[in-house]
């Protein structure tokens, strides 16, 4: 086997590799998208490929969604599903690589070395032929140690304090949010009681920007001209944020593609930061 490639794998390298491999379906969909994810696992799956929920494994302490669990309960949870620190893992889900990519992130920010995202998701294994399996992989518990990463998450009195820096006129991250663009103006609604619109110095960047319509990843050199637009350079502390901190992970996938590692999740989002109260929420450009 060749050296485990991050953080994108093709449907064409899982099919040639996928022995070598731990597969995890990280399907998960919002309400609006009306599909269950649970049911799909069961009607056909890539074989060998284990349920991860993000759903589930999150902090059960918080009430924001989906926060990041504590080390305890990721350790628990990826224990119980028979994955060890050295396995290469890869990930996908049923539309492209939306949820895939928070299960990405989880298993970097709990300093898991190996793993990357099938880039275009289970359409795209089917485009490749690949097959498809009912059967459920029976699983040995293991006892998986984790080391979580502190630099890869922004708490929200990071992400107000930055805004209070660039306020001052001091030097600040960059805020890059990939919720739909009406959304971060405003227009539409938020799947939340809350409103809609967005933090001061924030930019949107779409996260379906970024894929083609097969959805898979764009090219690394469009991916650099969008950036390029926004002013994001190479090297800048970027902050990626959206609703519920899934969507936000896409960017985060398309920064490591082309090179970028200065980067950041606000793991509650939106969501935490329009709950607060006496904070700015800015509507249109």
């Amino acid at each position: 086997m060749q050296a485990f490639p991050t953080p994108l794998v093709s449907a064409e390298y899982l099919l040639q590799y996928h022995q070598y491999v731990k597969i995890i379906d990280g399907s998960w969909y919002l309400p609006v998208q009306n599909r269950n994810a649970e049911e799909e696992y069961k009607s056909g799956h890539i074989p060998g490929a284990i349920r991860f929920n993000i759903e589930k494994v999150i902090d059960t302490t918080s009430n924001v969604p989906f926060t990041i669990p504590t080390q305890e309960q990721f350790e628990k949870a990826v224990s119980e599903l028979g994955i060890s620190n050295d396995d290469n893992i890869v990930v996908y889900d049923g539309l492209h690589v939306f949820s895939a990519g928070r299960t990405y992130f989880l298993f970097k920010y709990f300093g898991h070395k190996n793993v990357s995202c099938l880039d275009g998701g289970l359409p795209a294994w089917k485009r490749a032929e690949g097959p498809l399996s009912q059967e459920v992989p029976q699983i040995v518990p293991t006892v998986y140690k984790a080391n979580p990463q502190a630099n890869l998450v922004s708490s929200l009195q990071q992400v107000l304090q930055n805004i209070s820096n660039l306020k001052e006129g001091k030097q600040g991250d960059e805020i890059l949010d990939a919720r739909a663009k009406a959304r971060f103006l405003g227009d539409a609604p938020e799947p939340e009681p809350i409103p809609s619109g967005h933090m001061p110095y924030s930019k949107s960047l779409p996260y379906s920007d970024l894929l083609n319509p097969d959805g898979t990843f764009k090219p690394e050199d469009q991916i650099k001209e969008i950036l390029t637009k926004l002013n994001i350079e190479q090297g800048k502390n970027i902050i990626c944020t959206c609703g519920y901190g899934i969507s936000a992970n896409v960017i985060i996938l398309a920064l490591e593609k082309i090179g970028f590692q200065n980067y950041s999740l606000f793991d509650g989002s939106w969501t935490e930061y329009a709950r607060q109260e006496n904070v700015e929420i800015l509507k249109g450009e």
